[in-house]
């Protein structure tokens, strides 16, 4: 049943994400709008609403639909790195490419669909991802933690600097 509804629940999830990304702007630099707002330009930041929004959105499917609990939490977890690793990928990309906001807004609508449908394909299959129960939660926490620590003090990596790209954030791969 799921499957007809991961366009408009990936069309939520991505719209409360636009919403929270400029929440920062518009609340007058308010001090718990940093915590969900995307901060700066950089890859991480532009991914942050959405992961939240994502992370939110899971706590709802799982009180409504009422899932086998440990297979949800695991699928969702796993979906939820997809989101991470193929929105900042995209992202750090396509700042090398000097894309405009439309065209990034559109990949990133593109990268919550996928994890959508990754995480309905993992849920649906009879992989026993409830046996790495423990180290995806751990995993998780961790994410989560750098999601809202890494806004206010960022790493001096490229990967969390405004106007990031793929050339400083791997330097020996185009030297």
């Amino acid at each position: 049943m799921k499957k007809i509804f991961i366009l408009p629940f990936g069309a939520l999830i991505f719209l409360c994400g636009l919403v929270l990304q400029f929440s920062y702007e518009t609340s007058g630099g308010a001090a718990w709008s940093m915590l969900i707002a995307s901060l700066s330009s950089s890859p991480w930041e532009l991914a942050k609403p959405y992961m939240l929004v994502f992370i939110m959105w899971s706590f709802i499917e799982l009180s409504c639909l009422r899932p086998r609990l440990l297979h949800f939490i695991c699928a969702r977890i796993i979906s939820l790195f997809i989101l991470l690793m193929t929105s900042c990928t995209a992202l750090l990309c396509l700042g090398e490419l000097r894309v405009e906001a439309p065209c990034m807004l559109s990949v990133i609508f593109i990268c919550i669909l996928a994890a959508e449908t990754a995480e309905y394909l993992m849920y649906r299959s009879s992989i026993r991802t409830e046996l790495f129960f423990v180290p995806l939660i751990i995993s998780f926490a961790v994410v989560f933690f750098c999601i809202l620590f890494c806004s206010f003090y960022p790493p001096p990596f490229a990967f969390f600097r405004a106007g990031s790209n793929i050339m400083n954030t791997f330097p020996l791969l185009f030297a």
